[in-house]
């Protein structure tokens, strides 16, 4: 972004596209870190295994 700012004539676009690619890094990096650092992996597998129960639950009423 700096590059695009500095140079004369400024390039907004490029400016521009490169804004945008790092506000897309910065949200994915945060989604990284609450996945992997701040509990959303124990909450996914805990969700899947409510789901795995749900279905076997079912399976289970429906061979009766």
């Amino acid at each position: 972004m700096r590059f695009a700012w500095k140079v004369q004539p400024r390039n907004m676009l490029l400016f521009a596209c490169h804004f945008t690619n790092a506000s897309a890094q910065a949200v994915q990096g945060g989604r990284f870190i609450g996945y992997n650092y701040l509990g959303g992996k124990e909450a996914a597998l805990k969700e899947e295994e409510k789901k795995r129960k749900v279905e076997e639950d079912i399976a289970a009423s429906n061979t009766n």
